[in-house]
């Protein structure tokens, strides 16, 4: 095995032994974010739009190492997070995709497919003819301008969960819910937008395309989710996403050899790289893809000491009063390992 491949599986294996110590704070609660220099997790009761990542995490765990326990605790945190079948937002696909559906590589059990297959419908109901998509929704704190709001955020989870697990109704809504975003968030140079909003008097007021790199890589993802449900009429829109992603933040200079930067927004690069990982099997003759979502990776391994630790302190994230700081978060760290077992073969 040659050094990368080592630390690789050195960091797979930190990430998942982190979770036990993680566990020993949360008792019943979902860990939401730790400050970089806190000892203590933020916990939630119902886990808002990260909880589903905590027993996506489990999930994970469940399917590499094939241990019952794992797979015990994975369905039981999956089983909490029926609390937010209610919540009035699409940020819902988050909780219930990625803590309920997506790993298919593990016997999640009747209930749990249940369980997505309510979410699915539940979030259906909520589409907006009027705008032709999901609203973010009030829930989850948005309020109620969430209601007027398209954002690009859960574009990935809302395709796969209303694909997977709704009707036939919820998948033509999704598939409405796509037009929507591709008409509104995105440009032709291939920048996405984070939110458009609908004014009162029926016109859009749209966000400046491309700025917010996390923004970029939901939009990235998306679009994975996209080619993969749709087929290659979305190739060119995928591809362009990701084509935008490396030239705005993916490598330095234009040059090959050259590691991408690392952001202010490490999860941004796990997210990216994700959604490269997803598209290049769709688009085998796109090579850089494959570069490019491992020269992501290396960044962030090769900037923090997460092979050590298991901590990736890589999510900017509005802690309340003090701002946004970067925090270690159960999607931070989701996504670094979803890239990490993609790379090696386990997803």
């Amino acid at each position: 095995m040659n050094d990368k491949n080592t630390n690789h599986q050195d960091a797979i294996h930190a990430l998942f032994k982190r979770m036990d110590g993680i566990a020993e704070q949360c008792g019943d609660r979902f860990p939401l974010f730790r400050a970089d220099k806190s000892t203590q997790w933020t916990l939630s009761r119902r886990g808002s739009w990260l909880g589903g990542f905590w027993a996506g995490l489990w999930w994970l765990r469940a399917a590499y190492y094939g241990k019952q326990n794992d797979l015990d605790i994975a369905r039981t945190w999956s089983a909490r997070l029926e609390s937010s079948l209610s919540e009035a937002s699409v940020n819902r696909s988050f909780v219930f995709w990625y803590g309920a559906a997506s790993n298919r590589a593990c016997n999640t059990g009747n209930a749990i497919r249940q369980l997505a297959t309510r979410a699915a419908q539940a979030i259906a109901v909520d589409f907006d003819p009027s705008m032709e998509a999901w609203p973010v929704g009030p829930g989850m704190g948005v309020g109620g301008a969430g209601v007027h709001r398209i954002n690009v955020d859960a574009l990935a989870p809302t395709l796969a969960l209303l694909h997977g697990y709704g009707d036939a109704d919820g998948a033509t809504k999704a598939n409405r819910h796509l037009q929507t975003c591709l008409r509104h968030l995105t440009t032709d140079h291939g920048a996405w937008r984070t939110n458009a909003i609908r004014n009162a008097d029926g016109t859009i007021s749209r966000d400046e395309a491309g700025v917010w790199p996390r923004g970029q890589a939901w939009g990235m993802l998306g679009m994975a989710e996209a080619v993969r449900l749709y087929g290659p009429s979305y190739r060119n829109a995928a591809l362009q996403a990701c084509n935008y992603w490396m030239q705005r933040w993916g490598r330095d200079q234009d040059t090959e050899n050259t590691p991408p930067k690392i952001l202010n927004d490490p999860s941004a690069h796990a997210i990216a790289a994700v959604a490269m990982l997803r598209l290049y099997p769709l688009v085998p003759d796109q090579h850089w893809l494959l570069r490019q979502s491992h020269a992501q990776i290396a960044s962030i391994l090769c900037s923090s000491k997460i092979a050590e630790t298991g901590q990736f302190v890589g999510h900017l994230y509005h802690t309340g009063a003090d701002g946004e700081q970067l925090v270690e978060s159960a999607c931070a760290t989701f996504f670094l390992l979803e890239a990490l077992l993609s790379m090696h073969g386990n997803t």
